[in-house]
């Protein structure tokens, strides 16, 4: 055998295969590697799931924070007039819950549903228990003017022209108005519209509620404003999901779901008891309330949650809204905050 085949034999047999504890070595580093990448992805993941849940909860507690407070902003708007004393409100049954219109404000404390009016819980309407109403009357832009003055008496019709009867706030038979300069105001409920003549009438007698009357209590005259009237009712619901959120009801028109997540609403009503300055002197609960006309500021709690479950670890921590009793701790894995805001009743300031 010569050299070169004697080094060729040698290098055969020193070559080897894996061997088990190469294969051991692999799969350990493979099970730790990939652990740490499934590791980093549900961090990751988690953290992902925390921020959506800030952020949604955020963004829920804002636009439900805006939505209140504009429509308290307006509540009671009557123009130039201040006194709500002097509304006329021609309506049949003016103190009905829909009419009321002479209350620009007023709730339901921890209610149950069996309590409150029909108007709310209507068509199986369902408000959650221990949780507040919020009730607001106000009136939807655009306005109209009246382009010349009652002719004879305070019940003639009033005439608005230069109107495209396809534009928001065209009156429409049916609609609730309110007619307002710096001396007065009157409710009523438009009979009929005569697009060409821009004439609108309120006869008694005719439409739901209806007029009990057809005099608006004095002669309006140009440059009087006319509004469509709404009574918006805010509270909390669960929707067909069995998720809690903010809903409001127009009228006695369908509840729509405006913020999900909202828990639980509580309100405080601030009443102008001393020396009638538009200030408040004491906060009450509605139940409480001594005279509606008199509140002049109102407070507004909510809880709001993340949608989703089991973003977070269990929360050790407790929450109060105004004057109720604490809630919690939630083992549930939701993000939870409470947002409170006191808005002026600027319609009733002087």
């Amino acid at each position: 055998m010569n050299r070169f085949s004697m080094r060729t034999s040698t290098r055969v047999k020193r070559q080897r295969g894996i061997g088990l504890v190469e294969i051991m070595i692999a799969v350990t580093l493979g099970i730790i590697v990939t652990g740490a990448v499934v590791q980093i992805y549900l961090s990751t993941k988690r953290q992902n799931d925390m921020q959506g849940g800030l952020t949604g909860r955020q963004e829920v507690a804002r636009y439900a924070t805006q939505l209140i407070q504009k429509d308290l902003r307006m509540a009671g708007f009557r123009g130039c007039l201040r006194d709500l004393g002097t509304v006329v409100n021609s309506l049949n049954n003016p103190a009905d819950f829909l009419n009321n219109y002479a209350r620009h404000v007023e709730g339901f404390e921890d209610v149950v549903s069996a309590d409150l009016p029909g108007e709310i819980t209507a068509g199986g309407n369902a408000v959650v228990a221990d949780t507040d109403v919020l009730v607001i009357r106000t009136v939807d832009d655009p306005n109209l003017q009246l382009t010349g003055n009652m002719v004879a008496s305070s019940s003639d019709p009033v005439t608005v022209i230069d109107l495209d009867p396809t534009a928001p706030g065209t009156p429409a038979a049916g609609n609730i108005m309110l007619v307002t300069d710096c001396g007065g105001s009157a409710v009523f409920e438009v009979t009929g519209f005569d697009e060409g003549t821009g004439t609108i009438t309120h006869d008694a007698g005719v439409g739901t509620p209806g007029n009990s009357s057809k005099n608006l209590g004095r002669r309006y005259t140009a440059g009087a404003q006319l509004f469509t009237l709404r009574t918006t009712t805010y509270f909390i619901r669960n929707n067909a999901d069995g998720v809690p959120g903010l809903w409001r009801r127009i009228g006695n028109g369908a509840p729509q779901e405006l913020a999900e997540g909202v828990e639980n609403m509580q309100v405080l009503y601030g009443e102008d008891t001393i020396g009638a300055d538009q200030v408040p002197d004491v906060y009450r609960t509605a139940d409480t309330v001594a005279n509606w006309n008199n509140v002049v500021s109102v407070q507004v709690a909510l809880l709001v949650s993340s949608v989703r479950n089991n973003v977070a670890d269990a929360d050790p921590r407790t929450f109060v809204l105004l004057n109720e009793a604490e809630v919690g701790p939630f083992a549930d894995g939701r993000l939870r905050r409470v947002v409170s805001f006191t808005v002026a009743m600027r319609n009733r300031l002087s």
